[in-house]
């Protein structure tokens, strides 16, 4: 189980505030078994500060999210005001999900399931060429993974509709999940160049995704990573959305601003003596459908799966 508990206002310091409202919900007996954070800035403007918290078994998500504390809070948000609230939780089937690492996690301690000493993550020959992604999610094998939205047009005519409402979103089946991350925080050899040459153009490739609908991006996020009280780390990670796994893999082998990344990353890897010492990681999933669930509490018609349809969104019952 992955979920998004996020705030969203006009200012950093707002949004930071509103998350760490959040903070305590994420203790007690069925508190995620990781729990990362982190915060960005929107194609609208609007600062985003977020929890990122895993499950491994989503029956203790449901438990934690049907308890009196956390149910009570997300009921008492305001439908009005300067912040608005979302969360965005997934179960994620085991054979349609994919994940690589440059580094096991007793050597760097990286974000994400990483983490956590129960996940393995076993060297793989299954890696560097176009596909293999894809050929590393077993569910590939069997099923087609066709999406049911396969063009993504957002639907930009509510304007400020979503404000002061509380909005459920049923996502289309198969959408693709991607978290992609970065941690320079032990490096020393390969810091300054990756600092100077490749996150600039890792950055303008997110910026490229968010603004641009008709690479089948739904909704990217380009976030530096924190600790719990807020304070930056030395890491980042990409969220993004897609509407199919193949409109994620047409940008990478394909669109001008991934090449870009892809080159600047080996130019940077190739260009040193010393062993590779920031961590790269990713995890993508593709998602059937009923097993992704949205909701935004005041926010604005641009944030996650709000620029949908129309006939996708519901209005949100209290618990």
């Amino acid at each position: 189980m992955f979920a998004q508990y996020a705030c969203q206002a006009d200012s950093a310091a707002e949004a930071a505030r509103g998350a760490a409202a959040l903070a305590d919900l994420f203790t007690g007996p069925h508190r995620p078994d990781v729990l990362d954070r982190g915060s960005f800035v929107d194609t609208a403007g609007s600062h985003n500060a977020v929890w990122l918290a895993y499950w491994h078994d989503p029956q203790e998500h449901r438990r934690w999210q049907e308890c009196g504390p956390v149910r009570s809070v997300w009921d008492g948000l305001p439908d009005e005001g300067p912040v608005g609230h979302w969360r965005e939780a997934c179960v994620i089937p085991l054979e349609r999900n994919e994940t690589l690492h440059s580094h096991r996690h007793e050597d760097i301690a990286t974000s994400g399931l990483s983490q956590h000493a129960a996940v393995e993550m076993p060297e793989t020959p299954v890696h560097d060429y176009w596909g293999a992604a894809r050929d590393r999610i077993a569910a590939s094998a069997t099923e087609t993974l066709e999406p049911e939205l396969p063009v993504f047009e957002p639907d930009l005519s509510r304007d400020g509709g979503t404000r002061g409402r509380r909005v459920v979103v049923e996502v289309p089946d198969n959408v693709t999940l991607i978290r992609t991350a970065q941690d320079w925080s032990a490096s020393t050899a390969y810091r300054e160049k990756y600092l100077a040459d490749v996150k600039p153009v890792k950055d303008r490739g997110v910026d490229f995704l968010a603004a641009n609908a008709d690479s089948g991006c739904i909704a990217a996020r380009n976030l530096i990573e924190e600790s719990a009280d807020g304070t930056p780390l030395d890491r980042a990670c990409t969220i993004a959305w897609f509407a199919s796994l193949e409109h994620l893999m047409t940008w990478c082998r394909s669109h001008r601003t991934h090449l870009e990344i892809y080159a600047s990353f080996y130019q940077m890897a190739s260009g040193g003596e010393a062993p590779l010492d920031v961590a790269f990681w990713h995890e993508v999933s593709v998602l059937p459908s009923g097993s992704v669930t949205a909701e935004y509490v005041n926010c604005h018609p641009g944030t996650g799966f709000l620029p949908l349809p129309g006939h996708r969104h519901s209005v949100a019952e209290k618990a």
